[in-house]
């Protein structure tokens, strides 16, 4: 995930709602591919992506489920799925803070769907086969300048 330079997190800290458990991007996503990154089954689930950013209510009794027990003992698809939880207790956020790269697409001139936050789905531009995907320039140029700052 890549949070995009000049975006200030009270935005989103804003948009916290709590009477929710959680909240998240509850995408609407159905791969077309039938493999994924390094050649991975691609899957199709329930809420798929929807854990790939979340805002976790600590003090939401239903969260009290989520000891370091249950956490380290519980299936990939109980914790992805958040099958502790019901649909009314999953709170949403526009998909601008967990933008699909790949899925999601930005309205021509619209500012309201550029994204916030990056989800690089299908591969980062830190890896050679991705270098050249959608957002790759300001992965790139972010990573040019934390190596800049490291070295002065």
């Amino acid at each position: 995930m890549q949070i995009l330079p000049g975006i200030q997190l009270y935005e989103l800290r804003d948009l916290i709602d709590d009477k929710f458990a959680i909240m998240c991007v509850q995408h609407d996503y159905a791969p077309k591919e039938t493999t994924k990154m390094d050649g991975a089954v691609q899957t199709v689930y329930p809420r798929k992506n929807w854990s790939s950013m979340v805002l976790y209510n600590c003090g939401h009794p239903k969260n009290k489920v989520l000891t370091p027990e249950v956490v380290s003992t519980q299936t990939g698809a109980f914790l992805h799925r958040f099958q502790w939880l019901e649909d009314e207790e999953i709170g949403s956020i526009p998909f601008v803070w967990n933008f699909l790269e790949g899925h999601n697409r930005v309205g021509e001139g619209d500012a309201a769907t550029f994204p916030k936050a990056i989800h690089y789905t299908r591969g980062g531009p830190w890896f050679e086969a991705w270098k050249h995907c959608e957002f790759a320039d300001l992965w790139l140029k972010e990573k040019d300048e934390c190596v800049k700052e490291a070295n002065k």
